[in-house]
């Protein structure tokens, strides 16, 4: 008769299988989520240059991937609850890969807004899916520091879309970003079909019901004490994400506004999204420990500390990548946190939903954002008071954030 362990070791086997590769899945799908996000970013003086759009228009066409994404956020997650991750998380793969090639053939101002705003449906269909996902593949006490790290592929893949508009010194067009970000998570799509498996709860609740039984998304987000804390976490998302999604838009743009070159603006933005990137995988363990709350209140005084920083950095480039490169790491880390901790107040049933809503708020922030600073560039205003008129916004997101620590966790 074999020994009871090694029973036990080969039914984990499957299953730690199975996390492994559902987070190295939902790691590539945060790249290629971080990858798009910040593509249009790091293109925007071109893409202005060669449309000739105004700051307030730029501002319009910046936030209409976003807008799309508070859509796509608020359905995808619901659906996921119905339909099951997987089939959630494939589906918006597809939508924001397809669009996205179709950015790239824009011909105009507005066939560039609705292929953006396509494109943003699948991007916030997407993100619900996968943060749910790795939280799920995740053990209890190490989903906050093991999201954190799978949810830095987003800045990392941002860094790659800027170190990819530095080929435009070399006569590569913009237009290749948004072909290789295009074609990239419909490989990743049809990848997962096959290797990505659906969570066992929803396979337990098919199997014994038929279809998964959803509660209403009024319940789902207010009942059984859950309204304080969904409050609370639409706050930290919304301004978090404002000033998140602002710095991601326009940071080249106001890099340049600040006396630098395009080529200065575009490693500036490398900076921020590198530095976010590996500075988020040790604030994640920092935030998974007994002191989180101090670590939440030093992430947002970090941030609206690096804000001041950059702006007024004055014109030497070592200083402006330096400030650029600690702004990414509190802003960009206060964001992963906000993601990793968003699962934690949903039990499995439910995540899709609750997390897709706190995500769909925080693109709401996202749309504001972009819209903010280019109504002040618009009015006259300078890139030094864009970035000082965002620190009560970080105030605010961050008094949320705290007071979110406060509240009960759910155990599965």
């Amino acid at each position: 008769m074999p020994h009871p362990g090694t029973l036990v070791q080969s039914a984990e086997q499957p299953a730690a299988f199975n996390a492994r590769i559902t987070l190295w899945l939902c790691t590539a799908a945060a790249l290629v989520e971080g990858f798009d996000t910040q593509s249009m970013g790091v293109v925007a003086p071109r893409v202005i240059a060669e449309f000739g759009l105004s700051p307030a228009r730029a501002g319009v066409i910046f936030s209409a991937a976003t807008f799309g994404l508070f859509l796509g956020a608020a359905v995808g997650g619901r659906l996921a609850d119905h339909f099951g991750r997987k089939r959630a998380l494939v589906g918006s793969l597809l939508l924001f890969g397809t669009f996205s090639l179709l950015t790239a053939m824009a011909g105009g101002a507005q066939l560039l807004f609705a292929a953006r705003l396509l494109t943003g449906l699948g991007l916030g269909g997407a993100m619900p899916n996968f943060i749910s996902l790795a939280s799920e593949s995740a053990h209890s006490e190490r989903r906050l520091s093991v999201v954190t790290l799978v949810m830095a592929g987003m800045p990392l893949g941002g860094t790659l879309a800027g170190i990819m508009s530095l080929g435009g010194e070399f006569g590569w067009s913009w237009r290749s970003i948004f072909i290789a970000g295009g074609t990239t998570p419909m490989i990743l799509a049809v990848v997962m079909m096959y290797w990505l498996p659906e969570q066992p709860h929803f396979r337990r609740d098919a199997q014994a019901h038929g279809s998964p039984r959803v509660e209403p998304v009024r319940r789902v987000l207010f009942g059984s004490g859950r309204a304080a804390t969904t409050g609370m976490l639409w706050i930290a998302f919304f301004f978090t994400q404002l000033v998140l999604l602002l710095m991601l838009n326009w940071l080249p743009s106001l890099v340049i506004g600040l006396g630098f070159s395009r080529a200065q603006a575009s490693w500036a933005s490398v900076c921020f999204s590198l530095s976010g990137g590996i500075g988020a995988i040790f604030l994640g363990r920092l935030h998974a420990g007994d002191s989180r709350r101090l670590w939440v209140a030093g992430t947002y005084a970090g941030m609206a500390a690096a804000l001041a920083a950059v702006a007024s950095a004055g014109t030497v480039f070592p200083m402006i990548a330096l400030a650029c490169g600690f702004a990414g790491v509190f802003i960009i880390g206060a964001q992963l946190i906000l993601f990793a901790l968003a699962p934690l107040y949903y039990h499995s049933a439910i995540r899709g939903t609750g997390v897709g809503a706190a995500v769909s708020i925080g693109r709401l922030g996202s749309v504001v954002g972009p819209l903010f600073a280019g109504a002040l560039l618009a009015g006259g205003g300078g890139s030094g008071a864009v970035l000082i008129a965002i620190v009560p916004f970080v105030l605010v997101g961050g008094s949320a954030a705290f007071a979110l620590t406060w509240r009960k966790q759910c155990a599965e």
